[in-house]
């Protein structure tokens, strides 16, 4: 059942991956996977750093307690949309309206500026009649409204038009003198918004005063007309703003919010401040950091003024950024919502957040084609190859991209990645469309046996992050169609699959029954199932050091005999917990099994010889060096433990050859001299009998006949204790 540390020591040295030897043929199978173009399963170490590497957004995971979304008050942050149903007959005139005056006054004391802002409003100033493109929800209409209110003749209305408004009809709704703002009127890639249409409206507000901006989207065809792009202002701003309106009518009514005397002006500084903190909570900081809309900002404000008042605690603004995007969830999957094939753009963007937009697009096609499949079986099959425009889809789903590097088999390269703004969304999307729309789930099983298949080590472990976020909202369902069989498989990636949805189960809320399920199938489970324990352990590190522990010295030394793979698993799962937060319980623990026989004294020693050969970069030296070393130079009780281990190993007659080897790798690392001196002040504590300094001073004088260069050899030969007593 030896582990193969040497290889594993000259994985390090080299800097290429060794496959370990494997005797079953199915790991077998998976070693010779390599030559024919697929991944090998991960060792432990390797599939904790695939996880937090691959699905970055689980490091922050906390339970997933989603509260009741109550959205009420005005509009004054966000695009109002208003729906008009006609007869057949459609007479040249729409209907039109003035805003009224209560959300103008509102709109006075709460806008944010912009420096875009400014300059959109010179532009109407000067031209009169403007197209304000932009995203929905990103404040569009307000800033029309403010840029209206702001330019328009003292007393005059504000007119709204019907979005139904065609372009050819603006100039025939246009009143004497008053602002006019329409919201989406009809218009497409055939039908543009035309300067002609614009010049006839100024030709009838000339010499009236008046004003006109037409809101569209941003891919709508502008022909001339004087058009501005807007850019929202940021979530703060927002925040800021309606959060000082709130607490200046608190603290000083409404009779006196415009005086200027000390006695307001000192209010004007209470509010300042309580406004500052009232940002600088965490929860505040936090939820701005999911670029909230403007809408979604001014409700936020409202809940900030509810919890200065007493009325709203902590945890209601903790979690108002989940709330919101289980909201959003249920707007884009409503039958109102975005046609079937941009749901299943959503869908495969909240199983692969973060990454790039073709692979997201690729499998969003793929999830299209089995929904098609239920929603019209015997509809034409395929799709059209353009459909909605990437701009378009990343509005949608309030998406934004960024630049990154990333590490290839060629080397570091950029990409461009997708992302939702809202970090909630990924999880509020699957979990809304598992559980509101049963429809979907064959789909989505169909899809998700597809991810798991998949070569590319990014869609295997996005697709088991996803079952393990379905398992959150609908545990039983999911742990029999998806992880039961996946820990049972004779396939160690399906096993690795299975722990990896194990973990994000946990991490999302299901900790309690997690556990249970890992201590039932440790104590009863086949050996597919006990591998799938081991390295969901591996992936749980400090949470449950513990229990790991203790679970895992059972399956080693008692029960069934572990196979090669599960023997394997158990190594690679000491050595990553050696390397976490629980390193001294973990190597205490191996102190401990180092001194009883068989199975688990062999365990202790491998697993220790694993995470021993395992060299990282440590930034206060400046340097490479053993993992172990660092950590045991600088903790004393580590240091014992970590040289007791030594003394084991080198003690052992089966494992001793390795341990030589690891060793040799701590002295040829020595090169650098703050490796040097921290080896140097270990190795006198390995010399308890003359036969351990001859035998260290053979692999020092080996070492420097082979490397002549290697000067720290013959220094640490000088550090070498002459007696056969402990130096100190």
């Amino acid at each position: 059942m030896k582990e193969n540390v040497r290889g594993n020591v000259e994985q390090d040295a080299k800097g290429a991956r060794e496959p370990e030897d494997r005797s079953t043929p199915q790991e077998a199978e998976d070693e010779g996977g390599e030559a024919r173009g697929t991944d090998v399963v991960p060792e432990a170490w390797e599939a904790v750093e695939q996880l937090f590497t691959l699905a970055p957004h689980l490091r922050a995971e906390r339970a997933n307690v989603l509260g009741d979304t109550q959205v009420d008050g005005d509009v004054v942050g966000g695009d109002k949309h208003v729906h008009v149903h006609t007869g057949e007959g459609r007479s040249r005139l729409r209907p039109v309206g003035p805003v009224p005056a209560e959300e103008l006054n509102r709109l006075e004391t709460t806008f944010a500026p912009t420096r875009r802002y400014d300059e959109a409003c010179a532009k109407l100033s000067d031209a009169r009649v403007l197209v304000l493109r932009g995203r929905q929800g990103t404040g569009r209409r307000t800033a029309a409204l403010r840029m209206l209110i702001h330019a328009r003749k003292r007393g005059s209305e504000v007119i709204a038009l019907d979005p139904g408004t065609e372009p050819a009809e603006f100039a025939d709704h246009i009143r004497p003198g008053a602002a006019h703002l329409v919201v989406d009127p009809p218009t497409g890639g055939d039908r543009p918004l035309r300067d002609v249409h614009m010049h006839a409206v100024r030709m009838r507000i000339a010499d009236s005063g008046g004003l006109f901006i037409a809101v569209t989207s941003p891919d709508t065809v502008v022909d001339g007309a004087v058009t501005v792009d807007w850019t929202p202002p940021p979530a703060a701003d927002v925040v800021r703003a309606h959060l000082t309106v709130r607490l200046a009518a608190r603290s000083t009514g409404p009779s006196h919010s415009h005086d200027t005397g000390p006695v307001a002006r000192s209010a004007q500084d209470r509010v300042s401040e309580e406004c500052a903190r009232l940002l600088d909570l965490e929860e505040t900081r936090n939820y701005l950091r999911e670029r909230p809309t403007p809408g979604e900002a001014a409700d936020f404000a409202r809940l900030l003024a509810a919890h200065a008042d007493g009325r709203a605690g902590t945890d209601a603004l903790a979690v108002y950024g989940r709330s919101s995007a289980e909201a959003l969830a249920d707007t884009w999957f409503s039958s109102t919502g975005p046609d079937l094939r941009d749901k299943a753009f959503l869908i495969s963007l909240a199983a692969f957040d973060g990454s790039p937009y073709p692979l997201v697009a690729e499998f969003g096609d793929a999830l299209f084609r089995s929904m098609q499949s239920v929603e019209g079986p015997d509809g034409p099959g395929g799709h059209p190859v353009f459909g909605t425009s990437r701009s378009a889809r990343l509005a949608l789903a309030r998406a934004h991209e960024r630049d990154r590097k990333t590490d290839t088999p060629w080397g570091t390269l950029p990409e461009r990645v997708v992302a939702f703004e809202n970090s909630g969304a990924w999880a509020a999307v699957l979990e809304h469309v598992w559980m509101s729309h049963p429809a979907a789930r064959l789909p989505m099983l169909e899809w998700l046996d597809t991810l798991a298949s998949d070569s590319r080590a990014l869609v295997r472990l996005r697709g088991a992050v996803v079952a393990g976020v379905l398992a959150c909202a609908d545990f039983g369902y999911a742990f029999d169609r998806l992880i039961a069989p996946w820990a049972s498989s004779d396939r160690l990636m399906e096993r690795q699959l299975a722990a990896w949805s194990l973990y994000t189960a946990a991490a999302r809320g299901m900790d309690m029954v997690v556990r249970r399920l890992l201590s039932d199938w440790s104590r009863q489970g086949s050996q597919g199932r006990r591998w799938t324990v081991v390295r969901t352990y591996a992936l749980l590190g400090d949470a449950s050091a513990s229990t790991a522990l203790r679970e895992i010295a059972r399956m080693a030394s008692t029960g069934t005999t572990p196979d090669q793979a599960l023997w394997s698993a158990l190594v690679q799962t000491v050595e990553t917990l050696l390397h976490g937060p629980a390193q001294k319980e973990s190597l205490a623990a191996l102190k401990q099994w180092g001194q009883s026989p068989g199975n688990l004294r062999q365990l202790a020693g491998e697993g220790f010889l694993r995470a021993a050969g395992r060299h990282t970069y440590q930034p206060a030296a400046g340097c490479t060096g053993p993992r172990l070393l660092w950590s045991a130079d600088q903790d004393p009780v580590v240091g014992e433990q970590v040289t007791a281990l030594w003394r084991h190993v080198l003690d052992d007659r089966e494992l001793r050859r390795d341990a030589l080897t690891v060793l040799a790798s701590w002295v040829r690392a020595a090169r650098e001299p703050a490796v040097e001196a921290a080896v140097a002040r270990l190795l006198p504590d390995l010399v308890t009998t003359a036969n351990d300094r001859d035998r260290l001073d053979h692999l020092l004088r080996k070492i420097r006949d082979e490397d002549s260069s290697n000067g720290a050899a013959e220094h640490l030969r000088a550090r070498l204790p002459s007696v056969s007593a402990p130096s100190r």
